[in-house]
């Protein structure tokens, strides 16, 4: 039941990721400034584009990968691995939003946007650690 649930949050965790993908890349300007502190780090905003597709299709393609690889062995680790995906997908959700903020021209204050970038990073990092902790309490309670 977890998985189906996992499934469906994860489908709708890509679509969200598109539509943002698609809202920021319209508003972007042709030169796109990555950082700016020092040293002006920019890249066209095709490059960015099919950068950012490619990374964004790699990673949700590795979710039928892993389905195919396992199979219907390990339920729980496909339902983990999903979950995996969908926090980060949430964090490319949050940079892409930064990256829309940091080029739209207004002025805005960064630090605003830190609590959603650190947060769905700690999310990911949380996610990724919790499958080693759940086999290691499955390990020790089953003794």
């Amino acid at each position: 039941m977890a998985l189906k649930i996992f499934k469906g949050v994860w489908f709708f965790s890509l679509l969200g990721l598109l539509v943002v993908f698609f809202y920021v890349y319209a508003g972007l300007p042709q030169d796109v400034a990555l950082w700016q502190e020092g040293s002006n780090m920019t890249v066209s905003r095709n490059a960015l584009f099919y950068i950012s597709l490619l990374l964004m299709a790699l990673i949700n393609v590795m979710v039928f990968m892993v389905r195919g690889i396992i199979g219907q062995k390990d339920e729980r680790f496909i339902t983990w691995f999903y979950g995996l995906i969908i926090s980060v997908n949430l964090f490319f959700i949050a940079s892409l939003g930064l990256l829309n903020v940091f080029n739209g021209g207004d002025r805005y204050n960064y630090n605003s946007m830190a609590p959603v970038i650190y947060g769905s990073l700690i999310l990911t990092c949380f996610w990724v650690v919790s499958w080693p902790v759940y086999l290691l309490s499955q390990k020790f309670s089953s003794k």
